[in-house]
């Protein structure tokens, strides 16, 4: 459901989330070699969230990636969103229009009944679930990222 590259982006933000901190910036060479993600573009994508406000970055032997504030204000959502867009959300699980604006002069798609449900409760869940808690239930669990 999504691309390769929201899962990078995704990884790669909490991995950065975990080992970063104020002051404290994470490499992409060792975000990249940790993830097995290519480098360069690991740091494509990264940028991109540079240019969102979401990561600071700096440059140097010191540099890196962090959070630019609190990562309990950053949800799912918003990385899946800058990266996917919001299809995922709107559409039909084998349709072609999106749910949202659906014209019921139209056929619905074999599934759109059972699959609206689902897409409201994970359309949900991407919304409330923030970088902060995946985090945080990190620190307090599981201790072994690369099991992402």
């Amino acid at each position: 459901m999504l691309s390769n590259t929201c899962k990078y982006a995704l990884r790669s933000i909490i991995y950065i989330g975990i080992n970063a901190s104020p002051g404290k910036y994470v490499n992409v060479k060792t975000i990249a070699a940790e993830l097995d993600v290519p480098m360069q573009f690991l740091s494509k994508i990264l940028q991109v969230f540079v240019r969102k406000d979401i990561l600071l970055s700096v440059k140097g032997p010191l540099g890196g990636f962090r959070f630019k504030d609190d990562p309990s204000k950053v949800s799912l959502y918003d990385v899946v969103a800058i990266i996917d867009g919001p299809n995922l959300f709107e559409h039909c699980l084998i349709g072609t229009r999106p749910c949202k604006s659906h014209d019921d002069a139209q056929k619905k798609c074999p599934v759109h009944d059972n699959f609206s449900a689902i897409r409201k409760d994970l359309l949900a869940f991407f919304k409330e679930e923030t970088f902060g808690s995946i985090i945080e239930n990190y620190e307090n669990n599981s201790k072994d990222f690369l099991a992402l």
